[in-house]
């Protein structure tokens, strides 16, 4: 018998040991990649001329330095459009620098659209990092509204600013007031609205207004995603949250949630490997 449970544990320690190091090796491997994840929405509200019209979306930077292994990526899918969700920057440990070299290589490749996340809030010298974006070339968009042309038709791109720029630390209903107030505002009637917003937990504001597709980041894919359940843990939503990532529909409104590409709070990711989103325009809905 002894011997018997001497050799079961010479098995199950290398055993152990082994699915250990497997663990670690793919939690290493999901923090040093970039998933390139695509995504198709369709809208007969889509002009004819923006049939598979390509958005690159950078959400959640937070300073992250990937170098070219992103640029590179960005160019290879040629998009028509780059979009920037907001926290390019982390308001705890901000280098400009870092930001900057992604951002100037992305309005080589592609116009440039950003809006703030609660990280810009957060940061004592907000405007300093704004001038460098403008004098790079991006449009800056917080709370603004610009048509896009293609073809002789045009759609209608918004953003909207952070509502912690306004009201840190509001209640979400209070924050799904300010933003649906300013969206209504922005909104053009008979015309696809495309809506920049770092908040995905505004969701049913976004519905109530008719906006018809919304880009939005902020919650890091739940941080650490379990199979079968999702994610774990996501601002502004707490435990086991609704909005990581992803396509989420209802009424006429897609919203798009980006996993992003850093960390803040929590150094580590699980299951969860940073993204870059590419989504294309489509008025087939066959």
């Amino acid at each position: 018998m002894k011997q018997l449970r001497s050799k079961k544990k010479r098995i199950l320690l290398p055993l152990l040991a082994l699915i250990a190091l497997l663990i670690v090796a793919w939690t290493i491997w999901g923090n040093v990649t970039i998933e390139t994840c695509r995504i198709s929405i369709q809208s007969d509200k889509l002009p004819s001329s923006f049939q598979n019209f390509k958005i690159v979306q950078i959400s959640d930077l937070h300073n992250h330095a990937w170098g070219d292994k992103l640029t590179d990526r960005i160019r290879k899918e040629a998009p028509d459009m780059i979009v920037v969700t907001g926290d390019l920057v982390d308001s705890s440990r901000t280098d400009v620098d870092v930001a900057m070299e992604l951002i100037d290589q992305a309005v080589k490749i592609a116009p440039t659209y950003y809006v703030t996340g609660n990280h810009e809030a957060w940061l004592n010298d907000y405007e300093s990092l704004e001038r460098r974006l403008s004098e790079a070339g991006v449009h800056l968009m917080d709370d603004k509204r610009v048509w896009i042309e293609r073809g002789g038709a045009r759609i209608n791109l918004i953003g909207l600013q952070d509502p912690d720029f306004t009201e840190r630390g509001a209640f979400d209903g209070v924050q799904e007031s300010m933003v649906t107030t300013k969206l209504k505002g922005l909104l053009i009637e008979n015309c696809y609205n495309v809506v920049l917003c770092h908040r995905p937990e505004l969701f049913e504001g976004y519905v109530k207004t008719g906006a018809d597709l919304v880009l939005t980041g902020h919650a890091h894919g739940g941080q650490v995603r379990i199979p079968f359940v999702g994610g774990l843990v996501a601002p502004n939503q707490g435990l086991f949250p609704r909005y990581t990532e992803g396509v989420y529909r209802k009424g006429g409104t897609d919203m798009v949630v980006s996993r992003g590409l850093g960390n803040s709070i929590l150094p580590i990711r699980i299951n969860n490997p940073p993204e870059l989103l590419v989504i294309t325009l489509s008025n087939d809905l066959n």
